[in-house]
């Protein structure tokens, strides 16, 4: 009887050790990037895009009379909504923001000249990531960084604009939404 309670623990035991092991589910196959075509003319949909005057006034709130006016202008000349985009994707890149000279520029960060309509040098660059974009143009003592976005549906975009200069406290930014033209 002694033996007994000392075998019944192993006769618990047993049963359990004898069911086979669950393999765990397999990992998903890395998914292949899809790619986003960038192609095309893209026309604003300004009832998602913000308004870019009421976004200055908003960002300069803060400012006193004199450098309210300077940066105002300052960001109203640099930072400018546009009805029609254009993006010609191949081994380099050309956007067109409304009727302003193409920005042409290969993707993977390699600097190139611009000139915009109004004879202001800027140095473009442009790389892209799967669904975003990214469009630096650094020039006249302040940088616009262009981040275009892809959205799932892929007949639309969203472009955050962002002004940055060194004498600016903190960065301006606006965004504006675009729908593929069919």
């Amino acid at each position: 009887m002694r033996l007994l309670p000392l075998l019944l623990p192993c006769l618990l035991v047993l049963p359990l050790t004898a069911q086979k092991a669950k393999t765990p589910p397999k990992a998903a196959a890395p998914t292949k990037e899809t790619k986003v075509d960038w192609d095309g003319e893209w026309s604003l949909h300004a009832a998602q895009s913000d308004k870019i005057d009421e976004q200055i006034d908003a960002h300069l709130k803060d400012m006193n009379f004199a450098l309210k006016l300077f940066w105002k202008k300052k960001l109203q000349a640099a930072c400018k909504s546009f009805s029609k985009l254009d993006i010609l994707a191949g081994d380099s890149f050309s956007v067109t923001m409304g009727r302003e000279r193409p920005v042409d520029t290969p993707t993977d960060g390699t600097e190139a000249d611009w000139k915009r309509s109004d004879d202001v040098m800027f140095k473009a660059t442009l790389t892209k990531e799967g669904p975003t974009m990214i469009q630096t143009l650094s020039g006249d003592g302040y940088t616009l960084k262009h981040l275009f976005s892809m959205r799932k549906d892929g007949n639309s975009l969203a472009l955050q604009v962002t002004y940055s200069h060194p004498k600016l406290d903190n960065p301006f930014s606006y965004k504006l939404v675009f729908k593929r033209n069919d």
